[in-house]
């Protein structure tokens, strides 16, 4: 996960072990959901297959392809190599939280 938290040059620090990076307030998002290619009806599953917290559901049926519990994912970014299609990305868990406020006013004054 060194491609996600390199260490600085000449720090001789090593990257955060996955329990460290919670810590740092991550979290995996689906950053570009209509490439998912569950949404397409293609079965790939790999996200949910890596994730040992059980924070990604898939839900095929319903065309929402991976979708990814915020609050089960602890940020490893395990999911994140093993998509096809780049679909999933690492972020800072106050972002996600963000969108999903601005989200719930939209929906409520749309």
């Amino acid at each position: 996960m060194s491609a996600f938290f390199p260490s600085a040059p000449g720090s001789g620090k090593a990257a955060p072990r996955a329990d460290e990076r919670q810590h740092l307030g991550l979290v995996a998002t689906v950053s570009t959901s209509n490439i998912c290619v569950e949404r397409q009806g293609i079965a790939c599953r790999r996200c949910a297959e890596v994730c040992d917290h059980s924070a990604i559901r898939i839900l095929a049926r319903a065309k929402l392809g991976a979708v990814i519990d915020a609050a089960a994912c602890i940020g490893c970014g395990d999911c994140v190599p093993v998509c096809p299609v780049e679909a999933i990305a690492i972020v800072p868990r106050e972002r996600v939280e963000f969108v999903s406020e601005v989200a719930r006013l939209v929906a409520g004054h749309g």
